[in-house]
Parts: C-alpha cells; structure tokens; sequence
C-alpha cells in the first residue's frame, strides 16, 4: 500500500458545530464586514467549533474574486484563533480551485471546503483530479462537500471513501445529498469510519444524523445555540434531552430551510437578533415578501422560545 492510499484515523478535530456565516451586505449591497465580528461572536458565545465562510449560503458565487478575499479575510480576523476557519473555496476548475485554497491557507483558513465542479455527465476520474489539485496546493484539511442539487455531480458512498482513501487530507465530508441520515451510515460504512461526516441543510436532520454517527454539522441556521445543544447532549449521552431541544425548535429550522427563499429568511432573523444590519441579499438570489416575514413573527411569537433555557 502506497502513502497515498492510507487511510488515517478519523480527524475529530472538527467534530461539533460550525456556524455557516451569510455575507452581510448593507442597503446598497456593499459587503459590510463590521457585522463579521458579531456573527463570529455568536458562534464563540454559542460554544460553536467553528465558523465556515464563503459557502452557497454565503453567496460566493455572488462575489467578486477581490470581494471574497475581502470576506474571508474579515472573517478570520473576526475569530483571532477562538475557533476552527473553514474557508469555502469551490471553483469550476482544478486550476482555480487550487489557486483559492492557496490564497485561503495563507490567509490562515484551518481548513478548506469545495464542492466538485459542475459536470455535463458522471466523471469520476475529473472529480478526483479536482480534489487532488486542491491537495497538491495546500496542507490544511480538506472538506469535501456532499451537495448535488447545486452541482449535479452525485458522488457514492464508495467514491467518497475513495476520496478518503486516495487523498489523505480530504478526512471531512459536508453531506447535503438526501436522505442525509441514511447516507450518513452509508459512508460511514464505506469508509470504515475513517472519515469525519457533518451535515448541513439547516440542520434539518441534525438529530437523526448525530445518532447515526454524524460528528456535528456545518449549516447556518440563525440560532446556533440549539445545535450546540443538541450536539453536546447527545455528546453527553442524554439522547432524549437533545431530541427534546431538536423537536422544540424544529418548526423554525423547517421554515427557516424554505427552499429558493431561506436565505433571506435567515437574514431576516439574524438581523432581528442584532447579528447584522440588514436582510439585504443580491439579486438574483429571492427576497422574500412582507407576507412570509409576518408568516415568520407569527411562528416566532407562538413558538414563544428563548436560547436562555437551553
């Protein structure tokens, strides 16, 4: 067996919850970077093990390259080394990929997180390169991330162990491909437990995925008290506490994963708890109607719950 076909023990260096940062932008649709530092401060505060940036939720594919260099480096000035970086850094070729996680280990990301490039049909072999090329580029873990309803590529459990397996820095894998819970064992399976699987999609599954060996999530629901929660309960072996934390707030994170619109859900309740300054998203990414944020006050105002009791 060749060095680059060992696989190493699981990595549980990352294993909690990761904050999924949006960009905040102002009423003009400038980045405004000051509200970095309180959405990091919320992670912080919330016992969160880090924070990622640059992601889908995160609009990167609505920046420019100087905007995202803008962004990350806020966001890791933000932490100041209180918590793990995950830096977002998907591109549509090997080449850009590689020169992103680059530029993202220099300016001090902990890890680095790319979904694969879009393909016109099934092209294992390109997938693997593309990955390799961000592994030749840096030494900083790799995320691999799960997500085909943006990218159309649909990798297998076995694929993905491959990945594992081949490219000894790619320990992570964000898997939003669902069923989530069911894949979760799947590739725990293939990798033999090897690899360290975290969810997404708003934590809408964050239960059913931690009790089927999931080691956290990286997602961006507004609360991210509540997952910490959950997680350090099940982490604590007090299954039913944490199922009873999930269920009592799972009608937000439904309606918070509203799918086209909830991102701008998101950013509605992040700015009504003072994390930003405004909901402002950029076209063409939906805003939602004032219907869905009176929908959104009267889910809030009868669900009446409050992060202190957790």
């Amino acid at each position: 067996m060749t060095p680059m076909e060992m696989t190493l023990p699981r990595d549980t260096s990352l294993d909690g919850i990761h904050f999924m940062l949006p960009t905040p932008f102002d009423a003009d649709g400038e980045i405004s970077t000051a509200a970095f530092q309180r959405l990091v401060d919320c992670a912080v505060e919330s016992g969160c093990a880090g924070v990622v940036t640059l992601g889908v939720m995160g609009e990167s594919h609505r920046l420019s390259d100087a905007e995202r260099n803008i962004v990350m480096d806020a966001v890791i000035a933000a932490a100041d080394g209180r918590l793990k970086v995950v830096v977002g850094v998907s591109a549509q070729s090997g080449r850009d990929v590689a020169q992103r996680s680059r530029e993202a280990q220099a300016a001090g990301a902990s890890v680095v997180m790319a979904s694969p490039p879009r393909l016109a049909k099934p092209n294992e072999a390109a997938v693997m390169a593309y990955y390799a090329a961000i592994q030749n580029a840096i030494d900083i873990p790799i995320v691999v991330q799960d997500l085909p309803e943006q990218t159309g590529v649909h990798m297998s459990p076995e694929f993905i162990a491959r990945l594992n397996t081949e490219l000894p820095l790619a320990r992570f894998l964000k898997l939003e491909d669902p069923p989530t819970p069911q894949k979760v064992t799947r590739v725990i399976e293939a990798t033999g437990g090897d690899m360290s699987v975290f969810g997404g999609l708003g934590g809408a599954f964050l239960f059913e995925e931690l009790r089927r060996g999931g080691a956290g999530t990286m997602t961006g629901f507004a609360y991210p008290e509540v997952l910490v929660a959950v997680y350090r309960k099940m982490k604590s072996g007090d299954t039913y506490g944490a199922r009873a934390v999930f269920y009592r707030w799972l009608p937000l994170i439904r309606y918070e994963n509203s799918v086209g619109i909830g991102l701008s859900i998101r950013k509605h309740l992040m700015t009504k708890r003072g994390l930003m300054d405004s909901p402002h998203i950029r076209p063409p990414t939906p805003a939602v109607g004032q219907d869905t944020v009176d929908e959104l006050e009267d889910l809030l105002s009868a669900m009446d719950l409050d992060v202190s009791d957790l």
